[in-house]
């Protein structure tokens, strides 16, 4: 047996962001009698980055040698890979951490019916988003010079899906799927294990704790780690399957700093579910109709056997001219493909609202400090905080009321959402109402990687980074940013007109920390008094 690892003892509650990765991977420490409780929230790294798989051993490690190889709480936010990887991809290091209690959310748990009905709704989106990949990556080799030598004088371009990219939030790459099928005997001489989805990982950690809990919105505040001084206050993901499903903020509502497109998706939907086999999708989704019956879509698809001369003349015509390589711009043929790509859009952003949002508070009575961490709730998980209220004795004997108001107002420590995009943050109802003078952000964003020529996510997203940096007084610790950096930021900006005073910004930089190992920076740790 491995010897056990000494942890070592902070002076205050430290919450220590894993740096460099597009992924969330945060560590508590709080000061629990002559120990210390340790509490890890999600350790995930987006598939892409260069050297994900190391630097989740890195991370991994670090995390035994903090915590003694003891986690009081893990908690898992929500079933994305850049959440979970780090649980597979440094599976032979995490496998000596003893995990005391796993949180998850109510969505999880396979005893709730509406968690059931969830899944198989999130298996079937995922079928079609498999069917839709594969028929574009079909398409574009039919159009390829190897496949067609007069495709490249037809300067025939097959469209780009971002079906692979979407996959891979739950750790479904089709291109490693694929050679695992081509070549199954190849892998199992290699010894490595068929390759870990979010399913399995979430799989595997539940067999890896010593106790699971699912977790409702509104339920009584929970201590954490057995301390009277730490109490969790969950706030999502609702059981409202309205809240669930908004995804999109409203255009002209100003719920978010920019609006996203909207649209509805159910043709899209079922016209991915007509491709995908099912005949009469209709009654497999009777709410929802298709514009044309599924024998006309297919009809100059079909085999000619069979038909008579004329019919068969008239699909000759219409096919020399829907080929002709001038009319390209005209085809709809791929355009049904749109449709599994707005779906797995939706599906992305619907498991992040699925996310255990929590409020952790610090203390006890009015004047305790809050952390918050949302997971990637979107907007409808966010806006459902407004329908939870907590009572509890007030330190007059009186009742005092919690809510969301209350809660966001004390925050201190907010991690900002889905890696700062533009709707995982809403504005009047959420970042507007933290008005603590004490408030610090941090964002797991790797900016360059975010925004690289592939994927234009446009992380951080600008105005909502510019109004962060204006509420927390520019404390925004960012994954891609060292200690260095804010150094500068309290040299340029300190004492000046609406900025933070000096002795502020001391404060602040003697809260920061950066942490290293024998590769380099690692992670900041920042300090909060308990």
């Amino acid at each position: 047996m491995a010897k056990r690892q000494t942890a070592s003892k902070p002076r205050r509650l430290t919450v220590r962001m894993y740096r460099d990765i597009l992924g969330d991977c945060f560590l508590i420490r709080a000061p629990k009698g002559d120990g210390t409780a340790n509490i890890l929230i999600d350790c995930g790294i987006l598939q892409g980055m260069p050297g994900a798989a190391d630097r989740a051993v890195r991370i991994m490690k670090n995390i035994e040698a903090e915590t003694g190889g003891r986690l009081d709480v893990l908690i898992v936010t929500h079933e994305h890979w850049d959440h979970l990887s780090g649980f597979a991809q440094a599976e032979d290091v995490f496998a000596r951490i003893e995990v005391g209690e796993l949180w998850l959310a109510w969505t999880e748990d396979r005893r709730d019916e509406l968690a059931q009905t969830l899944a198989e709704g999130r298996r079937r989106a995922l079928a079609v988003v498999e069917l839709s990949h594969a028929a574009a990556m079909a398409m574009a080799d039919h159009a390829s010079p190897e496949a067609d030598p007069e495709a490249e004088t037809m300067d025939v371009k097959p469209r780009k899906f971002g079906f692979s990219e979407l996959l891979a939030f739950y750790g479904l790459s089709p291109e490693e799927e694929e050679k695992e099928e081509r070549n199954p005997t190849a892998l199992a001489a290699t010894g490595k294990k068929k390759r870990a989805t979010t399913g399995s990982i979430l799989e595997a950690l539940r067999a890896h704790a010593k106790s699971v809990r699912y977790f409702r919105p509104g339920v009584d505040p929970v201590p954490v780690a057995g301390l009277d001084d730490l109490r969790a206050f969950v706030l999502g993901p609702p059981r409202d399957e309205a809240w669930l499903k908004r995804s999109t903020p409203r255009k002209g509502t100003g719920e978010v700093y920019q609006l996203a497109a909207g649209g509805d998706d159910d043709l899209f939907y079922l016209a991915a579910l007509g491709a995908a086999g099912l005949d009469d999708a209709t009654e497999q989704e009777p709410d929802l109709v298709l514009p044309f019956g599924r024998r006309r879509l297919l009809a100059f698809d079909a085999p000619a056997t069979g038909v008579d001369h004329e019919e068969r003349e008239a699909r000759r015509r219409f096919a020399a001219v829907y080929d002709r390589a001038e009319d390209e711009w005209r085809r709809v043929d791929q355009d049904w493909l749109l449709a599994g790509e707005q779906l797995a859009l939706k599906l992305d952003n619907d498991t992040n609202n699925t996310s255990l949002a929590i409020a952790f508070e610090i203390g006890r009575g009015k004047d305790a400090r809050v952390m918050l961490f949302p997971g990637d709730a979107q907007v409808g998980n966010w806006l459902s905080w407004g329908e939870l209220a907590w009572t509890e004795k007030g330190e007059d004997g009186t009742d005092r009321r919690i809510g969301i108001e209350d809660l966001l107002a004390r925050t201190v420590l907010y991690k900002v959402g889905h890696h700062c995009s533009h709707n995982a943050t809403p504005r009047e109802r959420g970042l507007e109402l933290m008005t603590s003078p004490d408030l610090v952000a941090m964002v797991p964003v790797v900016a360059s990687f975010a925004n690289d020529a592939a994927k234009h996510w446009n992380m951080p997203f600008p105005s909502l980074l510019a109004r962060l940096e204006e509420k927390t007084g520019r404390r925004v610790i960012r994954a891609d940013r060292s200690v260095v950096d804010f150094q500068g930021i309290a040299t340029k900006h300190a004492d000046r007109p609406a900025e933070l005073d000096r002795k502020t910004w001391d404060r602040f930089l003697e809260a920061v920390r950066e942490i290293s190992d024998a590769e380099g920076p690692l992670a900041i740790d920042y300090a909060l008094e308990t």
